[in-house]
This record gives C-alpha cells, sequence and structure tokens, in this order.
C-alpha cells in the first residue's frame, strides 16, 4: 500500500524568507524551510538565566495556523504590496487589489 503525501493548499505559495504570522499567538517570523503541510521559523527568545541573552530557536508551525504576508491575499501577487492598517487583522493586499476594495467600500 502507497501513501502519497499531499500539499496543503496554504503552501502553494510560500517560499523560503516569506514573512508568516502565526495566528494564535500573532507571532511574525520568516520561513527557513518548508514542508508539505508545515514551515519552519526560526524566533528569537529571550533568555535571562544565567545571563540575559538572545538565542535563535527553530519553531514548526501548521500551515491551518499561518498567514503568508509576502503575497496578496486576494490575487497571490508578491509585487507592490500594502498593509491596510484599519483593521486588527494583519494582511497585505497589492496595489491594484487595495484600489479595488477602498472603491468597492466607498459604493
Amino acid at each position: 500500500m502507497k501513501f502519497k503525501i499531499r500539499q496543503h493548499p496554504r503552501m502553494k505559495d510560500i517560499c523560503v524568507g516569506d514573512e508568516v504570522v502565526w495566528n494564535p499567538q500573532l507571532l511574525y517570523a520568516n520561513v527557513e524551510e518548508i514542508f508539505p503541510a508545515a514551515v519552519c521559523v526560526k524566533l528569537a527568545i529571550l533568555q535571562t538565566e544565567p545571563i540575559p541573552k538572545l538565542e535563535l530557536r527553530s519553531q514548526l508551525w501548521r500551515a491551518d495556523d499561518i498567514e503568508n504576508l509576502s503575497v496578496c491575499r486576494c490575487c497571490g501577487s508578491r509585487e507592490n504590496l500594502v498593509t491596510p492598517c484599519h483593521t486588527g487583522v494583519p494582511f497585505r493586499l497589492c496595489q491594484h487589489c487595495y484600489t479595488c476594495h477602498i472603491e468597492e467600500s466607498l459604493a
């Protein structure tokens, strides 16, 4: 019996170096490695014992819990991204989709 590993739908646009947000705790990080249903990121952790120092620690974040901030939420473009500030939810839109979004909200 053969098992086929399928890629999670959210993973199709993620590349190494992309900025992602982990929704449960709103942590931001850059992607270090990509797996079919998760990404590996490195976070700076403050160690206070025995002396204060910053350490980089790898973490694995599930595809269901992340949002890619390096692409437009609507069309998937990586060009001319803007961050709408009127919401508490972090996401990015390209300039074209942002303009369309503003026009729709004014109509």
